[in-house]
């Protein structure tokens, strides 16, 4: 099965998401596919397809790595994109912590899942994917449109789980499904 580790984003604030996707979309003629909302999640680490055992030792090592960690408050900040904003492949929000909590779970988390055989991530940017640009007509305007929500705020959640979900792959977009909950 195909699967990845993520938060949840509360539905406050995926509808807020939903709001700058709109504003992007409304001033874009480019061809943008925007994450639907019920599928908008904060990615902690992508396996890919595993199996049975591998979900197995993934789970021990989420419980173990858990114990070290409690909640924590995500603010959910900023549009950019990934190369950058003048070429624009990945539209993504921001995660912003105090003491940087996700990123030292993504890395704590890392480090023991690369011992189990997965790839290790580098320069880890915390964000949430809001879409994917295929093209674009017009560079300087989705530029500039990117540029005036540059400093959005989204909204400030607590982080309590973490989920490990599976991703169906179909015509009409990935169908995602909770395959195991875990508690900070």
């Amino acid at each position: 099965m195909r699967t990845f580790l993520a938060v949840e984003i509360e539905p406050y604030i995926k509808n807020k998401i939903e709001e700058s996707q709109e504003i992007i979309a409304d001033s874009e003629s480019s061809n943008i596919k925007f994450v639907e909302v019920e599928n908008i999640h904060l990615t902690l680490k992508f396996f890919g397809e595993i199996d049975e055992d591998k979900l197995e030792q993934i789970t021990d090592i989420i419980n173990k790595t858990l114990k070290n960690y409690k909640e924590y408050t995500i603010k959910v900040v900023n549009i950019g994109a990934f190369p950058n904003i003048y070429n624009p492949r990945v539209i993504w929000t921001g995660i912003k912590d105090k003491n940087n909590t996700t990123i030292k779970l993504i890395e704590d988390l890392d480090k023991k899942f690369n011992k189990i055989g997965f790839k290790k991530e580098k320069n880890y940017v915390p964000h949430i994917t809001i879409g994917r640009v295929k093209n674009i007509s017009d560079k300087e305007k989705l530029s500039q449109t990117l540029k005036n929500l540059k400093k959005k705020y989204h909204g400030k959640m607590e982080v309590k789980k973490i989920y490990i979900k599976s991703s169906t792959l179909t015509p009409s977009g990935p169908i995602y499904q909770n395959i195991k909950e875990f508690d900070l």
